[in-house]
């Protein structure tokens, strides 16, 4: 393999070592063998394709519990150096950099290794687009984390922040007499956004501030130092540091190495899934206020508003990234042996150590934290399933509602039609010829019957319609009010006579003065 401004395999090594040579060669042979049969697709940007330009920046922490190690040259040859002297495959780097490649790992008998060998999770993960960022140009944009493609994704002039997944990936490799390796892949934590049209326009993003903080993750220790909270940590370095401070009890399964960097996992999605859960929550709140403020209302009609198809599409948005989430929530409980009982003989021996007793509490405690944090999804998810179905006969009222309304309403033209032609017919008989012409002293007979009669069935079929009701009421409530001033009486839209009286006898008018009020309003 050679590529631009980083030498070669033989540049590389020289004469000084044959035989990690010849094995850094058959490794480079696998990965492109790898990459042929499209392992890795073609739009996956990475530094083991032939004639490709690239800049690389990555850092590797070694921590020596046996063993020793040394600084190797950013390049495609340090991978190949410590996957040759670790024995962990080329594909184990192809996978990392898409999400949806998978290892299957089994050992010389055929037997799956589980993920006691390998996983690889996703990590949900937010970037605020910065305010100085006033020149972009919107369309289709690729989001990376460091030289990984972690999507893509449409940027508008109202775009503020992204969502996208991140990844750590694991692997493990036992050597017999309680001698084992583990390797942790994790993706950088500097984002950027890459035009698809044109790969020299990016910008840089920035960790999500713009969002609340409703949730704090403190520590027991009585300390001020200050805590990255989880949504903003650079999962490698806290990684590395925790790695550097603290000891750690392991097992003869080098997945046991791996605690600290599964709770830095499972820190990350505790914040995710109760960011999730409370929007669900305030969705419905807000729908059945806004219901409720509908039902105070004056108007019937208001109330059975039809659920916007916007609002409806949010919704079914928003319940299939819950979906989503959930299924990589329960990849990383098998990944990280919540699923499964693992019985190991020599563990048992070992249980009666204060270390491992702790170990393994530690280990109950965390499979009952990503269980609590699924059943919270799942939740959730119910939750946005029974307001969807609640939307759909919502929707199914209104459109019953409204077809009555129209059967109603086809029903008075039916009869004003049946009405008004024979009356039509007539007038127009008797302003034929004659005095009824225009013009003609009989000729407003044709006005005295076709007017009033139109009117009168005008009248009664707007009286059977509540919007015509609606209208007519704020149009003459000005009116009606100055009437009631001038008359002294209260009178309202649609009362009589014998709404007025009751209603005087309500407030201890006397009969008289009601009487009065009665004979000036005839």
């Amino acid at each position: 393999m050679s590529s631009t401004g980083i030498p070669d395999h033989n540049t590389f090594w020289g004469d000084t070592n044959d035989e990690m040579k010849e094995k850094t060669w058959m490794y480079a042979q696998r990965a492109l063998q790898a990459m042929t049969g499209r392992f890795l697709l073609e739009q996956y940007w990475h530094p083991w394709r032939q004639d490709m330009s690239y800049e690389i920046k990555f850092n590797i922490k070694v921590f020596e519990f046996m063993g020793d190690h040394c600084d190797l040259p950013n390049g495609p040859e340090a991978d190949r150096v410590i996957g040759s002297l670790v024995g962990y495959t080329p594909e184990f780097f192809l996978a990392h950099c898409e999400e949806f490649p998978n290892l299957s790992v089994s050992n010389t008998f055929g037997a799956p290794q589980g993920s006691s060998a390998y996983w690889k999770v996703s990590v949900p993960r937010r970037y605020d687009i910065p305010d100085s960022l006033e020149q972009r140009v919107p369309g289709s944009y690729y989001a990376k984390l460091g030289n990984f493609n972690r999507g893509e994704m449409i940027l508008t002039d109202d775009s503020s922040r992204i969502f996208l997944t991140s990844i750590v990936s694991y692997w493990g490799r036992p050597y017999g007499a309680e001698s084992w390796t583990s390797v942790l892949l994790i993706d950088p934590h500097h984002c950027k956004v890459e035009a698809m049209w044109d790969s020299t326009i990016s910008h840089d993003l920035v960790d999500c501030h713009s969002l609340r903080d409703i949730t704090r993750e403190v520590k027991l220790e009585p300390s001020f130092d200050d805590i990255i909270q989880p949504q903003h940590r650079r999962i490698f370095d806290v990684t590395a540091e925790a790695y550097d401070m603290h000891e750690i009890t392991t097992t003869n399964d080098p997945f046991s190495s791996t605690i600290f960097i599964r709770n830095i996992v499972r820190s990350i999605w505790e914040e995710f899934v109760h960011r999730e859960t409370t929007t669900v929550h305030d969705l419905q709140f807000d729908d059945e206020q806004n219901q409720t403020r509908k039902g105070g209302l004056k108007s019937h009609r208001n109330l059975h508003d039809a659920p916007s198809y916007e609002k409806y599409h949010d919704l079914m948005m928003k319940r299939q990234r819950i979906r989503e989430k959930k299924r990589d929530l329960q990849n990383i409980m098998w990944s990280f042996q919540c699923r499964t009982k693992k019985e190991d003989p020599d563990e048992e021996e070992e249980d009666t150590t204060d270390l491992m007793f702790d170990h393994r509490r530690m280990t109950l405690g965390e499979h009952e934290s990503w269980a609590i944090l699924e059943e919270r999804l799942e939740a959730a998810e119910t939750s946005l399933g029974n307001h969807l179905e609640m939307f759909a006969q919502r929707s199914a009222l209104v459109q019953a509602e409204a077809a009555n309304r129209m059967a109603r309403s086809s029903g008075q033209l039916t009869k004003i039609a049946t009405v008004i032609v024979p009356c039509s017919f007539v007038a127009s008989i008797f302003s034929m010829g004659g005095k009824f012409e225009a013009g003609e002293s009989l000729f407003f007979v044709y006005w005295t019957i076709s007017v009033p009669i139109t009117l009168v069935l005008l009248a009664w079929v707007l009286s059977k319609d509540e919007d015509s009701i609606d209208f007519f009421r704020s149009a003459l409530s000005p009116v009606l009010q100055k009437t009631e001033g001038m008359n002294g009486i209260r009178r309202r839209w649609g009362w009589s006579k014998r709404h007025s009286r009751e209603e005087g006898l309500e407030l201890g008018t006397p009969q008289s003065s009601l009487n009065s009020s009665v004979s000036l309003g005839e």
